[in-house]
């Protein structure tokens, strides 16, 4: 693959998230990411937004489309208008705001309509990219969505896609191979997933972006000292020894399965730029404890990139002028740079 940065086809969307939390004030610091030449930006909103369209027409000087959702199917101006580099428009909800820090299911359903209707406009014109702000799952089923298991989930069934979990950051990043399941299931499930080839075409997608240039990989073991040759489990034999040999026949730089306790040690996590982690929290811990602000979440295998803050709805800080919008702008910055 070219590894030459490419700027985003399209517009770049973004979902507000859930209403009551964090995520539509987080849209606010965006604002000093505009760039008149940049792309076409669309803002599905869930709470009425004037100050965010003041904003975007005092940085861009022109005019921001307003809609409501009940106007957007099929809207003429609405897709000539993306097709404009630098253009906003912002589609918001009928009727008052939710009440900010007291989710409800009428902010869960606000979040799964902008998510929705998001994913309408990409089935329909495709995106250079989503940016999803925080939603609560909990609050998204009590408004009926029963079914709804995530922004990733969600996104995989809408596009018939496979996407992979991968944590990026500035000085490494982190792939779970395994992600939302209890941890007496990371065994079988582990050793299933490892033998997709599906799985490993992502991993060779992810090295051959230019933030992952000239970068090695480190596969975890799964158990305490990688297993000490069998004594402490035997999964590393069993089948991630294997694992690792199918991704080098593949020309990938990795190395392991290495003990998880030691590698994430200063000098040596700094060896690798992509980590490999065997379940959800061996690699989100120290990703989020040594990332902080500066890792987001990306969606890799969808027709698109899709990437999120590192961190969820906030409740109890929306609406204190506490939000840290640190990890919302490299998520923003991470669709429009050319990176990934």
């Amino acid at each position: 693959m070219d590894r030459e940065q490419k700027r985003p086809e399209g517009p770049i969307l973004i979902t507000a998230g859930d209403p009551a939390g964090v995520g539509p004030e987080l849209l606010h610091p965006l604002v000093s990411e505009y760039r008149a030449s940049g792309p076409s930006i669309l803002i599905f909103h869930t709470n009425p937004s004037q100050k965010l369209v003041e904003a975007y027409e005092n940085a861009s000087g022109r005019d921001v489309l307003r809609l409501h959702y009940g106007d957007f199917e099929r809207n003429e101006a609405l897709a000539r208008a993306m097709n404009s580099p630098g253009q906003v428009a912002v589609i918001e909800p009928d009727g008052d705001g939710v009440e900010i820090g007291k989710p409800s299911p009428e902010s869960g359903r606000r979040s799964f309509l902008a998510l929705s209707t998001a994913c309408d406009w990409i089935a329909e014109h495709g995106c250079g990219g989503l940016l999803t702000a925080p939603l609560s799952k909990e609050h998204v089923h009590l408004s009926g969505q029963t079914g709804f298991s995530g922004h990733t989930g969600y996104l995989a069934e809408r596009f018939n896609a496979r996407p992979v979990m991968l944590m990026h950051g500035k000085g490494f990043s982190v792939l779970p191979l395994t992600v939302h399941i209890p941890l007496r299931l990371v065994p079988e499930q582990l050793a299933q997933v490892i033998q997709d080839d599906h799985l490993i075409d992502q991993i060779a997608w992810i090295m051959d972006r230019p933030a992952y240039e000239n970068g090695k990989i480190a596969l975890c073991g799964l158990n305490p000292h990688s297993g000490e040759g069998g004594l402490l489990g035997t999964e590393e034999l069993d089948f991630l020894q294997d694992f690792a040999a199918r991704l080098r026949n593949r020309n990938l730089p990795i190395e392991g399965p290495l003990s998880a306790d030691g590698l994430f040690v200063d000098h040596v996590r700094r060896q690798y730029r992509l980590i490999l982690a065997c379940y959800h929290d061996q690699g989100l811990i120290p990703f989020k404890s040594l990332e902080g602000m500066d890792g987001i979440n990306v969606s890799v295998g969808l027709p698109f990139l899709r990437s999120s803050p590192d961190h969820g709805t906030a409740f109890t800080l929306a609406g204190k002028n506490q939000a840290h919008a640190g990890s919302m702008i490299r998520a923003y910055r991470a669709l429009i740079s050319g990176e990934l």
